[in-house]
């Protein structure tokens, strides 16, 4: 058998030497071709063999060369028999490099920015890199990044703190032995480091052992300098991680040992790499930005304290949905009204985002601003429904190019219910939200049962109350459909699923909203949940004391006597001679103004409530009283005498009410 070598001049006083004919793979080859008497190439990576000049014995490299093996048969030139296979081999190191480099890159662009995540993005650098490329990657992060901050654009000059997001090492076993700087941890790179050059000139810098900066960088750092020692860094290429102008941090290649110290071409590589790696970890930037800002909306416009009221004790959760889906618009809200009533509201806006925590504010005012005005619910929903047809025709107004608008309509469910603990009654009205679910006393919990609206913004169609009475103690449950609706279930099994968690006993209301999450999410939402629970009191009959008055002004002495004697029976003497003004002042308009039938009643809980209902449906205002004008002043009096009052329309007329405190002690 004869056997032709050619290769080309490895390092300058090295002889490159074609990779010894002895692998399985190789005799196979040779077989072949000597029994089926055709050409074959073979192609194949083996240790490089470097000999010295005069030196009888080459040595082995841990770097591996590229050979393609041609194969042919040799014939006997009188017979025509094949009587030896003759081989010719070619050094193909840098055609096999330049497809090992594309290779490498197309992979970057489907493992690199794989989630909207950037420590992930970053490790996924280190992933690829190392050992592909280098025995040890780094990524480092200005601070400003991991916040989702804007950073400052162009190069980042002087010494400049960045902080270690991402290593990864070619060592086998776990963790990263070679890293100076743990995950997590800052370092102040020095002006002459090769990653602040890079920083500073927005290119790729090429080091390594011979360079002074870098020894005079690996010197200044004890720690960094016994790893050098240690594991023989003798290479390194610092790259910018740069995107859309400005700068995110650094990434540091490493080569140890025997590896071959990195070549000018790696650095268009590297540069390569890290501008897809920064265009993942800037994406993931501005959206770490964007959510963070959703939150610090959605937050600033959720309620952090529920007011005090003496209608339900209440427990409530909000979780934000997954980095997945972005914040939503779920919001909740316990309004107090007057005569120790509590409106209870859960709402959601459809759509992730800025613009739907924006919108879910807006609603949230409107609710409260219409809850003041003590509206029925359905009429409530009404005005809100109108409210939300408003700010879609505005949307379609705006500019598509403005920040942060998604043109079209707005969608919203809510849920509004209002609970009078005098009458225990709670009266429901829902525009297209999931109902809520009772817990009785007994035990028994169930889904209520609610006539649907139609959902916000739909316009012309009509909203119904439904009426619950509910014995003390009872149990309300309202929610968003993060809660109870999922890919694997729908709502109704969702809401089964609810009623068996309040089914079991209830230590307490935080316990029992631990549980209900507990057993109805995952660990992490695809979408935003609200959950508000209320458990029922109710003002007992010696607490409420009402009269029914006639038309008659003489009545109105016997309505601060009767007054009188059910502050004295309750205890509450002091408060008798500002009761008795206000008392005298409504009853007196409602007289003068209103329309039978007259009432009174007095509410004692954690205030002192005075009420006067008429059938009339004209409402008294504030108005200033001239020096010879007979009236007009009587209001303003009950308005400096009591902490609160207002007005509140029914279908049988208005109640006036006026609020004080109690007396001390």
């Amino acid at each position: 058998m004869r056997q032709a070598e050619r290769g080309v001049a490895l390092d300058a006083g090295y002889e490159p030497r074609a990779p010894a004919p002895a692998d399985e793979g190789f005799l196979r080859c040779v077989r072949r071709v000597a029994e089926e008497r055709v050409p074959m190439r073979y192609e194949c990576l083996a240790p490089e063999q470097v000999c010295a000049p005069g030196a009888a014995v080459p040595r082995s490299s841990t770097h591996h060369r590229a050979w393609v093996i041609e194969l042919w048969p040799v014939r006997d030139p009188a017979t025509g028999e094949v009587v030896g296979v003759g081989t010719a081999a070619f050094d193909s190191s840098d055609q096999h490099a330049a497809r090992q480099r594309l290779a490498l890159l197309q992979e970057a662009g489907t493992c690199i920015g794989t989630t909207l995540n950037v420590t992930r993005t970053a490790q996924e650098l280190a992933d690829l890199a190392a050992p592909r490329l280098a025995d040890f990657v780094s990524v480092d992060l200005l601070d400003s990044v991991l916040r989702g901050d804007e950073p400052v654009p162009g190069p980042v000059d002087a010494a400049v703190v960045l902080r270690r997001v991402a290593h990864q090492s070619a060592a086998e076993g776990e963790g990263v032995p070679e890293a100076a700087i743990d995950l997590g941890g800052v370092d102040t790179y020095p002006p002459f480091s090769p990653p602040a050059r890079c920083l500073a000139d927005g290119k790729p810098v090429l080091s390594g052992a011979g360079d002074p900066d870098f020894a005079a960088w690996v010197a200044g750092h004890e720690t960094r300098t016994a790893r050098v020692a240690e594991y023989g860094f003798h290479s390194v290429m610092a790259t910018p991680l740069r995107a859309r102008g400005i700068t995110l941090g650094v990434a540091v290649f490493a080569r140890i040992g025997d590896s071959p110290p990195f070549e000018p071409d790696d650095l268009i590589l590297v540069e390569e790499l890290a501008g897809r790696a920064a265009v993942g970890v800037d994406n993931a930037r501005r959206y770490t930005r964007e959510r963070t800002n959703a939150l610090t909306l959605q937050r600033s416009l959720l309620p952090r304290d529920l007011p005090k009221q003496a209608a339900v004790e209440v427990a409530y959760r909000y979780l934000p949905a997954g980095t997945g889906a972005g914040v939503g618009g779920d919001w909740f809200d316990v309004v107090p009204l007057s005569g120790t009533r509590v409106a209870l509201v859960v709402g959601d806006v459809v759509g992730h985002g800025i613009h739907a925590s924006a919108t879910m504010g807006r609603l949230r005012t409107a609710v409260r601003t219409l809850a003041d005005v003590d509206l029925p619910p359905d009429e409530l929903l009404t005005h809100l429904d109108d409210l939300v047809t408003h700010l879609s025709t505005d949307e379609e107004a705006l500019a598509p190019d403005e920040p942060y608008v998604v043109s079209g309509e707005i969608g919203a469910t809510c849920l509004y219910a209002v609970y009078d603990p005098v009458s225990r009654v709670c009266t429901f009205a829902s525009a297209g939200h999931v109902p809520p679910v009772v817990l009785l006393p007994d035990g028994t919990a169930r889904v209520v049962e609610l006539t649907p609206g139609p959902l916000l913004g739909v316009g012309g169609l009509p909203f119904e109350c439904t009426e619950l009475e509910l014995p003390e103690g009872s149990l309300l449950a309202f929610c968003t459909d993060g809660l109870v609706e999922a890919r694997d279930r729908d709502v109704g099994l969702g809401l089964g699923r609810l009623c068996e968690c309040l089914a079991g006993p209830v230590a307490s209301l935080e316990t029992t909203c631990d549980t209900i999450l507990k057993a109805l999410l995952p660990k992490s939402p695809s979408d935003d949940v609200a959950l508000l629970l209320a458990r029922t009191r109710a003002l007992h009959a010696d607490q409420v004391a009402a009269w029914s008055l006639p038309s008659d002004p003489s009545i109105v002495a016997d309505a601060r006597a009767q007054t009188t004697r059910q502050l004295t029976a309750w205890g509450l003497e002091e408060a008798a001679f500002v009761t008795e003004l206000v008392v005298s002042e409504l009853v007196t308009n409602a007289i003068r103004y209103g329309a039978v039938p007259i009432g009174l009643r007095l509410i004692r809980d954690r205030t002192l409530i005075c009420e006067v209902s008429d059938a009339s449906n004209t409402a008294p205002h504030l108005r200033r009283a001239r020096t010879y004008d007979e009236g007009g002043r009587g209001l303003h009096m009950v308005a400096q005498l009591t902490q609160g009052w207002g007005t509140r329309q029914s279908p049988m007329g208005k109640t006036i009410w006026a609020e004080q405190p109690l007396p001390a002690g």
